[in-house]
């Protein structure tokens, strides 16, 4: 499970040098995605947030304030989003991403067999967050789409 991190972060004062990346994003859309992804999972060591800056972090990795978005030339770059991928056996997984497309567009080549079940903008994909929170049966869905193309994804046609 990997969801997007978000602009809106803790801001460092006079005693916050860093908090688990759990923690540290709180805009109202990252928090709709951390829903959806807690629903979806058992354990939040199975949740990953894509950074900008970072790559792929767990929520319990201690990162400091930082400001960058993915459009920015020093973001994270696919080679190291691959090799992230790998390191924590991606490849082999089913993967489903949360968040929007500058993210998944930076994720895809490093984790091809990715399901993105969520569509139109900010405030539609918050629905949806909410739904596959709510929906036992959709969640089940998006499992087992993810299923279905890691399975295509090791045995193209």
């Amino acid at each position: 499970m990997i969801i997007s991190c978000g602009s809106r972060k803790l801001k460092p004062d006079g005693h916050l040098q860093a908090v688990p990346a759990g923690e540290l994003y709180i805009g109202h859309y990252h928090r709709s995605l951390r829903g959806a992804a807690d629903a979806l999972t058992n354990s939040q060591s199975q949740i990953l947030i894509a950074s900008a800056l970072h790559g792929l972090v767990t929520v319990s990795q201690s990162l400091a304030p930082y400001e960058m978005t993915m459009d920015h030339p020093s973001s994270v770059t696919n080679d190291h989003l691959r090799q992230q991928a790998d390191a924590f056996g991606l490849h082999g997984a089913e993967v489903i991403f949360l968040g929007g497309k500058h993210y998944a567009h930076r994720l895809l080549p490093a984790v091809p067999h990715c399901l993105r079940p969520l569509t139109g903008g900010m405030g539609t994909q918050r629905g949806q967050c909410r739904s596959v929170a709510e929906q036992p049966g959709l969640r089940r869905q998006w499992w087992a789409e993810a299923a279905t193309l890691l399975r295509e994804h090791r045995h193209p046609r």
